[in-house]
Order: structure tokens, then C-alpha cells, then sequence
């Protein structure tokens, strides 16, 4: 099945369009990390695999790494259930740990 790549700067919140994000500026999030994108993308059954030493073309000294999914649908469409997801993960963790 045919994979797309993820990139943490297509949710990040301190990045403009031109710089790579994806989503409006309220579905995204601040700093995701490939680990959160993983983990949002094995609950939503994207199968996917994580590459941490790849960096994004447009800050190739920056090695944020990458996630690939498979590809079920629309990438903006994906990129904003992850984006989502992500926030949900965060809230969840928050009421975990008490609010802190």
C-alpha cells in the first residue's frame, strides 16, 4: 500500500504556510514531536514508521525525523486527524497529571 510522509512542521503551530504547515493556524499544534505523531497515527490504523534522523528539506540542519502512513484518504485531511489527535493526547496527559 502506498505511503505518505508526516513531517512534525506540518502541525506546528510556530510555523507559517510558507514555512511548511499544513493546517490552519487553530488546528495546529505547538512542537509535535514524531513520537506524538505516531502514536495518534497507530490509533487511527496508518501503520506507521517512524525515520528520526530525516529533516525537513526546507530545514535540513534541523533533524526532526519523519513519519511515513499509509495513505487512506486526502493528506490534509490525515494531517489534520493527527493534528487532532495530538491535541486530545496532550489534554489527556494534562488530566493525568493533575493539570500540570
Amino acid at each position: 500500500m502506498k505511503k505518505m510522509v508526516i513531517w512534525p512542521a506540518y502541525l506546528a503551530a510556530g510555523k507559517t504556510k510558507s514555512e511548511g504547515r499544513l493546517v490552519a493556524r487553530k488546528h495546529a499544534v505547538k512542537s509535535p514531536k514524531v513520537e506524538e505523531i505516531e502514536s495518534v497515527a497507530r490509533t487511527l490504523n496508518l501503520e506507521p514508521e517512524v525515520e528520526k534522523e530525516k529533516a525537513y528539506p526546507k530545514a535540513h540542519w534541523d533533524k526532526s525525523g519523519r513519519v511515513l502512513v499509509t495513505k487512506k484518504g486526502r493528506k490534509g485531511e490525515i494531517v489534520q486527524e493527527i493534528a487532532n489527535g495530538i491535541k486530545e493526547l496532550r489534554e489527556k496527559s494534562k488530566t493525568k497529571s493533575g493539570g500540570k
